[in-house]
């Protein structure tokens, strides 16, 4: 005697785990353009119209403070060689 759940899985599993592969896959291809995206609005906010300050954009972009330097600069540097401007 087979429950009702047992039946619709038999019926389902290829489905359901295809479905779950997408899922996953989808998942792991959209990180990295996840965190490329997180860059460039950070980058665009800092150089446009003064969006967000220096610290906010250290911190956005996970990088360290240098002494001696000014966090704005030190980001925009930052976006600077990460989006290819020069």
């Amino acid at each position: 005697m087979e429950s009702k759940f047992y039946q619709w899985w038999k019926n389902h599993r290829k489905l359901v785990t295809f479905g779950l592969f997408l899922f996953f896959f989808a998942f792991y291809l959209r990180t990295p353009f996840d965190k490329e995206a997180k860059i460039k609005d950070t980058c665009a906010k800092l150089n446009s119209s003064y969006q967000i300050k220096g610290d906010e954009a250290i911190k956005a972009l996970n990088l360290k403070e240098i002494k001696n330097y000014n966090n704005r600069e030190l980001a925009n540097y930052y976006c600077e060689r990460y989006l290819g401007i020069k």
